[in-house]
């Protein structure tokens, strides 16, 4: 797996699927997704949790990589952590400053990234493919009801393959030859609240087959406090850090 800050920070902006309040009742399928795809244009901000699992098809071997974030897209700030096996990595962003640290010596670091903190608003804003895809193909989309939620699930398996190729969902942006398999565990949902017309979760899976196997990509995210995440403040240890000089390696940021 490619160690790559700027890749693991753009997960995060791939994933985004948010409805505004509603009060009134939308008593159609084609209301119901017309209204996901244009109010989920307008996060302001939300609280995040993604989990990725990565499952070697050959020997079951698994990789989880847990990822927790709050984020503000105007101005933009974010707090993220992302846990792995062996190590973890800290990130804030405010004020065009990202500041990284990494375990176990958690020594954090300044760097000047407008360019960056530009590309991940830009990840954001351009998922309008994404909702104009599902707009497109309302007849390619399964709407339940269970347990109070709305269950959005793109049956076209052709849908999500052009996603992932895209790189339009989370944890699919390594740009490593592959081929997307169409087969039964292919799928795509959204969980959505009946009440507000908010997003619960996201799920998606699909079998990936590379030069050196298959692998099976399933990755779910847990939406909290959607638009309610007012500051992002920096810790002592964060806004005293020194400003940066460019590495290569892990923390490196172009």
């Amino acid at each position: 797996m490619k160690r790559n800050l700027k890749k693991l920070l753009f997960v995060f902006f791939t994933i985004i699927s948010i409805m505004s309040y509603s009060k009134d009742f939308i008593p159609s399928k084609k209301e119901i997704i017309e209204k996901f795809t244009e109010n989920s244009k307008n996060i302001k901000s939300m609280d995040i949790i993604v989990e990725d699992a990565i499952v070697n098809k050959n020997n079951n071997d698994t990789l989880i990589i847990y990822k927790e974030a709050s984020l503000i897209l105007k101005p933009f700030s974010m707090k993220l952590s992302v846990k792995m096996p062996s190590f973890d990595i800290y990130v804030y962003a405010k004020d065009e400053y990202i500041y990284t640290a990494e375990s176990p010596n958690l020594n954090w670091e300044k760097r000047i990234n407008q360019k960056m903190v530009k590309e991940f608003l830009a990840s954001v804003y351009n998922q309008n493919e994404v909702y104009d895809i599902l707009k497109n193909n309302i007849d390619k989309i399964e709407l339940e009801e269970i347990k109070g939620n709305y269950i959005i699930t793109i049956l076209d398996p052709y849908i999500i393959k052009d996603l992932i190729e895209k790189h339009l969902l989370i944890g699919t942006i390594d740009d490593t030859p592959k081929k997307i398999l169409i087969d039964d565990e292919i799928f795509l949902k959204y969980i959505v609240d009946k009440k507000t017309l908010l997003p619960i979760a996201f799920i998606f899976s699909a079998n990936i087959s590379y030069e050196y196997g298959v692998e099976n990509l399933t990755v779910g995210a847990k939406y909290f406090n959607i638009n309610n995440v007012k500051r992002i403040t920096l810790p002592n240890e964060v806004k005293n850090a020194k400003l940066a000089k460019k590495r290569k390696g892990l923390l490196q940021i172009k």
